[in-house]
């Protein structure tokens, strides 16, 4: 659906509101983007606006009342930068809350196109909360359109341009096409949604072992490299190239705790962990919640019988 980061001169979130029309005649949504130069209190808060360049894309989500009822903001659109911005005194017709704070940047759009099927911002957030999460403390964004509130991500309070990071335009990517995809049944008989986000949660876990090498080393020094539920051992088919390897699994998955302990300050003792080969790894997430070792174990022998 969304065509590769790298094609477009920056990536570019707007969140606005249809109550004022986007500023009425000549400022219609999807034709341009505005806004005043200075907030009321003449803070620069808007300087995002002198980023977006010609060949830009914009991503756009819109507060709306949608025909199946539904008021709520949606990603649901897209268009590209025609010119940069610039500054107007001129006023729009429908100015909205931001009537009498001439001058107001202006940025020209071309080429809207409606997504088929809007991506509320609301499942967004609560399908791939992790995700956003995991981007926000990775790269530490500035301008960026989600923020972390106690255990939960949510909107930037009153942000209207913001940027796209790599992770985030991926994230958004995925569940436009799961969104497009829930109108028809997998073949596979998998959840699109469930089998991405177990997907992004295994790599969570990867990524914690990664930056934990102590714990991997304890765990492979307990268990040795062979898995736990099969007993396969890599050595035995790849030779020197398997030696040692093996993955580790939290017995008590990340998937399955709140995301804030995805925090660099969680331990976890050897005794909460096992090691598995890639297969029965994913095998035993593709359960939620994640099988038990035990579980798995109990499959493997039925299937052996």
């Amino acid at each position: 659906m969304l065509d590769p980061y790298t094609n477009y001169n920056g990536i570019f979130v707007e969140i606005t509101k249809s109550e004022h029309g986007h500023g009425g005649p000549g400022w219609e949504f999807g034709t341009c983007l505005w806004s005043p130069t200075r907030n009321q209190a003449g803070h620069d808060r808007y300087a995002l606006m002198r980023e977006p360049v010609r060949g830009s894309l914009v991503l756009h989500a819109y507060h709306d009342h949608w025909p199946e009822g539904a008021t709520e903001t949606r990603i649901c659109g897209q268009s590209i930068v025609s010119q940069p911005h610039k500054e107007v005194i001129e006023e729009p017709p429908s100015p909205g809350s931001w009537s009498g704070m001439s001058p107001y940047y202006r940025i020209d759009l071309e080429g809207y196109e409606q997504f088929a099927t809007p991506l509320p911002i609301s499942r967004l957030l609560h399908d791939y909360g992790g995700d956003i999460r995991y981007d926000l403390k990775e790269n530490q964004p500035g301008y960026y359109p989600f923020a972390t509130y106690r255990d939960t991500v949510r909107t930037v309070q009153g942000i209207y341009l913001a940027r796209c990071t790599v992770g985030l335009y991926q994230i958004i990517g995925h569940a436009l096409g799961i969104q497009e995809s829930l109108t028809s049944t997998p073949e596979s008989g998998v959840e699109p949604l469930t089998e991405y986000t177990e997907s992004r949660r295994l790599s969570h876990e990867r990524y914690f072992f990664a930056r934990n090498s102590k714990l991997i080393k304890a765990a492979k020094d307990h268990y040795g490299a062979v898995c736990q539920a099969c007993m396969f051992e890599y050595r035995s088919k790849y030779g020197e190239l398997g030696d040692g390897y093996i993955e580790v699994h939290h017995l008590d998955p990340l998937s399955e705790r709140p995301e804030l302990e995805w925090t660099e300050q969680l331990r976890t003792s050897i005794g909460g962990v096992t090691v598995l080969c890639a297969d029965c790894h994913r095998m035993i997430h593709r359960k939620r919640p994640a099988l038990t070792l035990q579980e798995l174990r109990e499959t493997i022998a039925k299937t052996g019988d």
